[in-house]
């Protein structure tokens, strides 16, 4: 049976395809990219400007880590810390990583009837005073100092010479920066960062617990789920990001009954509700965050996804037709690029003091629209946009570069870590991928509770690399 299914083969069709493609095409391309104009222009832009010793320092992290270090500033300015450490008091309350995982609780899960952006602020502010109390005389503490040191010297100077919107979006940005390096520093155990995916995974399965009862209670099957921020888009950005989390979770428990259990309840929730959110680029980022976690967790997990079959009901086909055919609230990237270049001679590209104030002047939307803020002149989504307007293109292309490197550099720990360690890394690259994807499709603008669990994600992924490696980076 096994040589006449294989005379079967080698006389097919698509045997000889596959053989032109190993044996012509593939060969013909590889020997065309080496003798191309294309290699040799890779060649040289390596040679002499990624290598060249006056520009490296734009290209070569360690360059530039150690200018930074070297500099008068870091070190003038590290010196005073220090002194001044000692002089603050400690805090009676010793600082632990659940009050990050309760302030997270906080962000995701409060009432978007009764919700205000600024709650964030004084919430996170106690978070920090303490662990600046208990942590001030230590490395880490010093450096998160300083970095809200240069926070607020960004925010002053920004305040003076753009409008006081400008400057509020601007602040809920740096304050999710400001949790980013905090959970980076913070949590620093293996079990610190399976605290922290307990925490996300109860925020994913109160948010589908209430989404399911939000779409079964609806008075029209054709609304869209919105949680508990009003808005679709934001609760299945959310979602897209918290899942990966949420899923690895049970992996860390003992039971192997619970771990099927949980990860078959989250699997099945957040798919169902991401239906109900009807945004099509949360249910292409969820299936792609699901075959990346099964495949870098654990194969044997495939099975698994014949489980969510008992979901397809009824409603959720409905979910999906009308997914298809609703509109983006904020566009897609191709028609945002497409409407940025059209207007480059006006708007410009990047920042400029003139452009920022006039997109920032013209835009004050608050109360009308659930996104902070809406630009009329340009149309963007992606994240990446949002730091473009916010603080220029020299740090969003700085911020893109480091999401690369964080990337990479969870696949290159991956693959040498622990099963235990594996999971934060396999979670984390499953979101970014997830997330990245998604918002080419369409995105909530400037929704400060999005960015902050978009930098909080980047913080563990930090986390997970600092305990693999033993440094802190």
């Amino acid at each position: 049976m096994k040589e006449l299914l294989t005379a079967s083969y080698k006389n097919s069709f698509l045997y000889e395809v596959i053989l032109w493609i190993t044996d012509v095409l593939i060969p013909r391309l590889k020997s065309d990219f080496l003798s191309s104009r294309t290699l040799k222009i890779m060649n040289w832009v390596e040679r002499r400007v990624l290598n060249n010793k006056y520009l490296e320092i734009f290209f070569n992290t360690q360059k530039v880590g150690e200018a930074w270090y070297a500099s008068a500033f870091y070190r003038y300015t590290t010196f005073g810390i220090r002194h001044l450490a000692f002089h603050i008091p400690r805090s009676r309350i010793k600082f632990k990583p659940y009050f990050i995982g309760l302030f997270m609780l906080f962000v995701l899960l409060f009432p978007d009837r009764f919700w205000d952006n600024f709650y964030m602020v004084p919430v996170f502010t106690c978070i920090a005073i303490i662990f600046i109390s208990r942590t001030a005389t230590h490395r880490t503490g010093v450096i998160f100092i300083l970095i809200n040191i240069l926070i607020t010297m960004f925010i002053i100077m920004m305040s003076i010479s753009i409008p006081i919107a400008a400057c509020k979006t601007l602040s809920y940005f740096l304050l999710a920066v400001d949790l980013f390096f905090m959970i980076s520093f913070a949590v620093r155990t293996q079990g610190d960062l399976e605290d922290m995916l307990m925490y996300l995974f109860l925020a994913a399965a109160a948010l589908c617990m209430i989404g399911v009862v939000q779409a079964l209670t609806a008075d029209n099957f054709q609304t869209a789920a919105t949680g508990v921020y009003g808005d679709s888009e934001v609760f299945a950005e959310i979602l897209v990001m918290l899942f990966p989390f949420a899923f690895v979770y049970p992996t860390t428990l003992g039971s192997g009954l619970r771990r099927l259990v949980y990860s078959v309840m989250i699997m099945a929730l957040s798919f169902w509700v991401i239906t109900a959110t009807q945004s099509k680029a949360a249910f292409i980022a969820y299936f792609i965050e699901l075959f990346i976690v099964i495949v870098l967790i654990d194969r044997r997990y495939v099975p698994m996804i014949l489980l969510l079959a008992p979901t397809f009901s009824g409603r959720v086909i409905n979910n999906i037709v009308l997914m298809w055919n609703r509109e983006s609230g904020h566009g897609n990237i191709f028609q945002n690029i497409v409407s940025a270049f059209r207007g480059f001679w006006t708007n410009g590209f990047g920042v400029s003091t003139s452009n920022f104030v006039d997109l920032y002047s013209s835009s004050l939307h608050y109360g009308n629209s659930k996104a902070l803020i809406n630009l009329p002149n340009v149309s963007i989504s992606p994240i990446y946009f949002h730091i473009l307007v916010d603080v220029g293109t020299i740090f969003m292309i700085g911020f893109m570069y480091y999401i690369l490197r964080i990337a990479h550099s969870s696949i290159t720990c991956m693959f040498r870590a622990t099963p235990r360690q594996k999971l934060i890394f396999a979670a984390g690259l499953a979101a970014l991928l997830g997330i990245s994807i998604s918002s080419l499709l369409e995105s909530s603008l400037f929704e400060p509770r999005v960015l902050i669990m978009y930098w909080a994600m980047l913080g563990l992924l930090r986390s997970g690399r600092i305990i693999k490696l033993g440094i802190l980076d």
